[in-house]
């Protein structure tokens, strides 16, 4: 007599991480800012600035957040299908 096949169950944590580790990755590389400031002498006549902004640049950094949401949307994908199928 043969058995029927089992399923698999799929675990869903491996995705549950992974969905982690990418926010985690974006709010380190977005949430850390890089910067520089001129000091010019009195002397001078200059006013002294100092400028600020995302490490990345604006740009990588829309790119990182559109690469992220494609990510985040495959890993709930197939978190959602590992879930269906427990």
């Amino acid at each position: 007599m043969e058995e029927a096949p089992q399923l698999r169950r799929r675990p869903a944590w491996p995705w549950v991480w992974a969905i982690v580790l990418v926010i985690a990755v974006d709010a380190l590389l977005i949430g850390f800012r890089a910067g520089e400031c001129i000091d010019y002498t009195a002397e001078s006549g200059a006013v002294s600035t100092c400028t600020s902004g995302p490490v990345l640049g604006p740009a990588g950094t829309w790119f990182l957040a559109a690469i992220s949401v494609v990510v985040i949307l495959y890993l709930s994908r197939r978190l959602v299908r590992a879930a269906r199928h427990r």
